[in-house]
């Protein structure tokens, strides 16, 4: 391995960029969280332009990680899912976006 090639490793010596959050899908549920906020199923769902089905499933992985927070409610008559970026799921986010800085050069 050259010098100029990354570690394998994040700066705190464990494996960088979680695979939580790495996967396209994941990255951009919790991108839109965090920027936006809570945000209802069929918003998001209709935002990211995936199926109900490719959304529930991320979300469930999300869930599962406890990064994020599903909610069922009514408003009115109408169920409602509302979906929110937990306190852990912004910590992980924050030190997955600061694992990818100290891995490629340049990114602010």
């Amino acid at each position: 391995m050259s010098s100029s090639t990354p570690s394998s490793a994040s700066a705190g010596g464990g494996a960088p960029l979680s695979p939580l959050i790495h996967g396209r899908a994941r990255l951009l549920i919790l991108s839109h969280l965090i920027r936006v906020g809570p945000t209802p199923f069929t918003e998001l769902r209709v935002l990211l332009a995936m199926t109900d089905g490719t959304l529930s499933v991320h979300l469930s992985k999300l869930e599962d990680g406890k990064l994020v927070e599903i909610v069922k409610e009514f408003v009115g008559k109408r169920p409602r899912t509302l979906i929110r970026v937990s306190r852990r799921g912004r910590n992980q986010f924050n030190r997955y976006v600061q694992e990818l800085r100290d891995i490629v050069p340049g990114l602010e």
